[in-house]
């Protein structure tokens, strides 16, 4: 009768924004503004108004520039810091062929540093300016869509960070030094920073979210865990070989082995484990070598620094800094994207409530919300017994209509998780002999 009540939109109202069909096979569309030309002529005045303020400003109210700048004052010019990553980017442009086409033509093209530089410095502004087009369908959380979040968190949080950093590789060249003087972090260690930070970031987001989308995703996490310990011990293994190529730092040669052996041995451990164990223990495994790891370093450190050979320390980074993106970033990742992709994920019904986004609809039809006061308050009667945000009053007054599926955007089955929590509630009891605490 509810399912019917629904359908002739009793319950609604003259409310606007609720589609005119229900269930997942739906045809229509909800009503809403579109894109363009409402929004865009909206957003298209506001721009023009911004922009004519600033005009009148930089007209009107010509600030005071000062004297010439005395090399004294700063060491470094930089822009703000919301620009940085384009900075970062114009300086690493000079990797890119450079070239010129169409020479004593008027349509000479000069693919110079300063090209590749604005090239690069555009492509995050045109993702954003493109994703309204290309992200067309339902809203959705991150884990429906692990793509497209994990490209978003590599390239637009990890890549800007990156570049951001080898805006200022002057600053990083004279103040991060080795002992004898040379840079810690060469320039061309900066360059690979910008490749492997941001892609061991996409890889490992885009397994985590999977694994939060109750997806098995062992014959994927297996070969990347696997393929950077081989890297790791690769690495770590070419340095302890051959101790003469050390230089000055083969006289403290034996803490460089114990630097190198904490970020191998849980690394290792790791990926035997997430070969050779069942998943739970693969995942205690990750988690202690995790937490173990890094209090070794953390005593190594302070060990070193201030109870042994104090000049050591500096020997010591002068060899794993250089190698960061191997020595440093990929044992962390490993250990990481082993304990984020054996994590427990949610339950059926779990991952589905949360894609649930507060639209409000579900409490709209719901019938028990019309008589029932303590179910006015809270959003629905269903999401409230999910959070555990009632005092149990919800999970029993629900009548598990599907109503609320009913009219859900997401096609949410709100009512199965009633029915399971109810079952385990009776379950419970008769294992308590009929009593209820």
């Amino acid at each position: 009768m509810q399912i019917e009540y629904v359908k002739e939109k009793v319950m609604e109202g003259p409310r606007p924004g609720f589609p005119r069909q229900y269930g997942p096979d739906r045809l229509d569309h909800q009503p809403g503004i579109p894109l363009f030309p409402q929004e865009a002529t909206r957003d298209l005045v506001t721009i023009c108004l911004l922009v004519a303020m600033m005009f009148f400003l930089s007209a009107f109210v010509t600030p005071f520039l000062g004297p010439a700048r005395s090399p004294q004052l700063s060491e470094l010019i930089v822009p703000d810091w919301y620009l940085l990553f384009s900075w970062g980017l114009l300086k690493v442009a000079d990797i890119f062929p450079q070239f010129t086409i169409g020479a004593g033509t008027p349509l000479k093209t000069e693919f110079s540093a300063a090209f590749w530089g604005d090239l690069l410095s555009g492509i995050p502004v045109i993702f954003l300016l493109v994703l309204p087009f290309i992200d067309r369908g339902r809203e959705s959380r991150p884990a429906k869509a692990p793509f497209r979040s994990a490209f978003g968190i590599a390239f637009l949080i990890a890549w800007i960070f990156t570049s951001s950093l080898y805006s200022i590789r002057e600053v990083v060249a004279q103040r991060w030094t080795a002992p004898n003087g040379t840079a810690l972090i060469p320039d061309g260690t900066m360059k690979w920073f910008f490749v492997i930070p941001p892609v061991l970031v996409g890889l490992t987001s885009y397994l985590a979210l999977r694994r939060l989308a109750f997806a098995p995703m062992r014959r994927y996490l297996v070969p990347y865990v696997l393929i950077l310990t081989a890297i790791v011990v690769a690495q770590a293994g070419a340095i302890a070989a051959n101790p003469a190529a050390l230089g000055a730092a083969q006289a403290f040669f034996p803490e460089i082995l114990i630097a190198l052996a904490i970020v191998v041995v849980p690394t290792v451990l790791t990926a035997f484990f997430l070969f050779r164990a069942p998943e739970s223990t693969a995942r205690k495994v990750s988690t202690w070598a995790g937490a173990l790891g890094l209090l070794a370093f953390m005593g190594f450190y302070g060990a070193v620094a201030y109870l042994d050979r104090p000049t050591a320390l500096g020997w010591v980074l002068s060899v794993l800094w250089p190698n960061m993106n191997t020595l440093v970033f990929m044992p962390i990742f490993a250990i990481g994207t082993a304990w984020l992709g054996t994590r427990r994920p949610y339950s059926t019904y779990e991952y589905l409530l949360n894609e649930c986004y507060q639209c409000g609809k579900c409490h709209t039809v719901c019938p028990v919300t019309k008589v029932e006061d303590d179910a006015l308050g809270g959003l629905n009667l269903v999401y409230n017994t999910f959070k555990k945000q009632h005092d149990g009053v919800p999970l029993w007054t629900c009548l598990a209509c599907d109503a609320c599926s009913a009219v859900c955007p997401l096609d949410i089955q709100y009512s199965d998780y009633i029915l399971e929590e109810r079952r385990k509630v009776n379950a419970a009891m008769a294992a308590d002999g009929g009593r209820r605490e």
